[in-house]
C-alpha cells in the first residue's frame, strides 16, 4: 500500500567536537499528509537527475550558493549524505563529487569511486580537476593596496602550516619587491605555537611581542579573516593604534567578521560563489567526458579589496602629499591634471614634485596614471563594458589615450589583457 507523503528539506550545520570546522548535512524527511499531492514511489523508481556528493569539513554559505546555482540550472539531486557521519551507503547510486581535500577528510575522499572535483590545493595522491582561488593574485592585490598607500615596512601573518597562507605571504612579498620595496623591510608574523594558542594571555603577548619588534607605521596582511580580527584586537587591547600605527588587511570578507572587529577590518574578496559554480560545472564537463582527470587546475580572481577603517590611513606624513593622495583617488576617474592637483594642494608644481618623490617614492603624474591603469585592468577583466567607455570611466578622452598609457605600462593592449586575464576566459 502506497503512503502519501510531504518531502521537506531541510539544512543543518554540525560541529565535530574532534574538528572545531562547521559542516553542512542536507536530507530530506517525510511527513504524512492530510490533502495529499505526492505519492511514495515504487521501489523500482529511478532518479533521473544526477546525483551530487558534497564533501566539506567547513562551510561556508557563499560556495555553497555557487554549487546550488549551477545545479539547480542542471537539475541536479543534492545528495542527503553529505558527512554527518562520514559515511555513504553501499550501494549508493552517485554521479560526482565536489570535494575539499584535507587532514579530516583524506581517506573519505581518496576512497570515493566516482568523478571529483576538488577546490583546494592541498597535495592529493591522484589527479582530479580542481577550481580553486587565485591565491598569487590575492596577494599582489594586498601588496597593491598597501603600496598605494605609501608605506615603507610591512608584514604578513599568517599560521606557518596552512598551504594557502604560504602561497599568499609568496606572493605578496614578490609583489612589494616588483614595486620597490627592499627585503629588509619586509617581515613575517608567525601565529602562536599549539602549545601557547590555547592561553589567551599567552597568545597575547606572544604575538604583541613580534609586533612591537617591528617598525610603524606597519603594513600587515593577514591570511585569513579570523588572524586579522585578533591582530586588530591585541592591538587596541595594549594601546597600539589601528590603522595609524598598525594597518590590518585580511582575506575572503567575512562580513560579520570584518564587521565586529573592535576596529572594522579591511578584507580581500575572493568571489567564493564563482569558485562554487565553477566547481559544478567541472564536474559537470568531467561527469560528460569533455575533460579528463588531467585537466589544469582552473583559478578564480579575487573581485576587490573591501575598505574598512582597518586600511584608513596612508603612511605619509607630509599634509599636502596626503591632501594630494586624497584628491588624485576621489577623481582619478576625471580629467583632471597636474596644475588641478596643484591647485588643490596650494603647492607649485615643482614643489609638489619634490614632495611626492621624497615621501611616496613617485612623481605625482605616475600615482594619477597608477590608478588609472589598476582601475582599467580591474574594468577589463570583470566586466563586459566596452573600451571606450572604460576609458573615459578611468579619466582618458579616448580608447587611443588609454591604449597608449596601458601599453606602456602593461606592454600590451588593453584587448590583449582583457583576452588573457579575463575572469571568465
Amino acid at each position: 500500500m502506497t503512503k502519501n507523503i510531504e518531502k521537506v528539506h531541510k539544512l543543518f550545520i554540525l560541529k565535530f567536537p574532534e574538528n572545531p570546522k562547521f559542516v553542512a548535512v542536507s536530507y530530506s524527511i517525510f511527513h504524512p499528509m492530510k490533502n495529499p499531492k505526492f505519492t511514495f514511489p515504487s521501489k523500482q523508481a529511478k532518479v533521473s537527475q544526477p546525483s551530487i556528493l558534497l564533501a566539506f569539513d567547513w562551510f561556508d554559505e557563499r560556495f555553497y550558493r555557487g554549487i546550488f546555482n549551477y545545479a539547480k540550472e542542471r537539475g541536479w539531486h543534492m545528495s542527503p549524505y553529505l558527512l554527518s557521519d562520514r559515511f555513504i551507503p553501499k550501494g549508493w547510486p552517485g554521479d560526482g563529487a565536489i570535494t575539499c581535500y584535507g587532514h579530516s577528510l583524506a581517506d573519505f575522499i581518496d576512497h570515493l569511486n566516482m568523478p571529483t572535483v576538488d577546490v583546494t590545493v592541498e597535495s592529493i595522491p591522484r589527479n582530479i580537476p580542481r577550481v580553486v582561488v587565485d591565491n598569487k593574485k590575492i596577494g599582489q592585490l594586498a601588496a597593491e593596496h598597501f603600496h598605494a598607500r605609501g608605506y615603507a615596512h610591512y608584514a604578513y601573518y599568517s599560521w606557518a602550516d596552512v598551504t594557502v597562507n604560504s602561497m599568499r605571504r609568496d606572493a605578496y612579498f614578490e609583489e612589494l619587491i616588483v614595486l620597490g620595496v627592499h627585503k629588509e623591510n619586509l617581515f613575517e608574523i608567525k601565529q602562536t605555537t599549539p602549545d601557547l594558542i590555547g592561553d589567551w594571555n599567552k597568545h597575547q603577548s606572544d604575538i604583541l611581542n613580534k609586533v612591537s619588534a617591528l617598525p610603524r607605521p606597519l603594513a600587515v596582511f593577514a591570511g585569513q579573516d579570523n588572524l586579522g580580527a585578533t591582530l586588530v584586537e591585541i592591538c587596541v587591547r595594549n594601546g597600539i593604534h589601528v590603522p595609524e600605527e598598525v594597518s590590518v588587511l585580511g582575506v575572503d570578507n567575512i562580513d560579520l567578521l570584518c564587521e565586529s572587529a573592535v576596529v572594522p577590518l579591511s578584507s580581500i574578496r575572493t568571489n567564493l560563489t564563482e569558485v562554487g559554480y565553477q566547481a559544478a560545472r567541472q564536474l559537470d564537463r568531467l561527469m560528460k567526458g569533455e575533460i579528463s582527470n588531467d585537466e589544469p587546475m582552473k583559478l578564480i580572481a579575487p573581485l576587490s579589496v573591501v575598505r574598512r577603517q582597518s586600511t584608513d590611513a596612508l603612511a605619509v606624513t607630509h599634509p599636502a602629499v596626503v591632501n594630494a593622495i586624497r584628491f588624485i583617488r576621489e577623481n582619478f576617474s576625471h580629467p583632471i591634471t597636474i596644475e588641478d592637483i596643484c591647485h588643490y594642494t596650494g603647492l607649485s608644481k615643482r614643489g609638489l614634485e619634490k614632495a611626492f618623490l621624497k615621501h611616496l617614492g613617485r612623481s605625482p603624474a605616475s600615482e594619477l596614471r597608477r590608478l588609472r591603469i589598476q582601475n582599467a585592468k580591474r574594468m577589463l577583466t570583470q566586466t563586459n563594458d566596452k573600451i571606450d567607455y572604460i576609458a573615459q570611466e578611468c579619466g582618458y578622452s579616448n580608447s587611443s589615450n588609454l591604449s597608449c598609457a596601458f601599453k606602456k605600462d602593461t606592454g600590451t593592449s588593453p584587448r590583449g589583457y582583457r583576452n588573457k586575464y579575463r575572469h571568465d576566459s
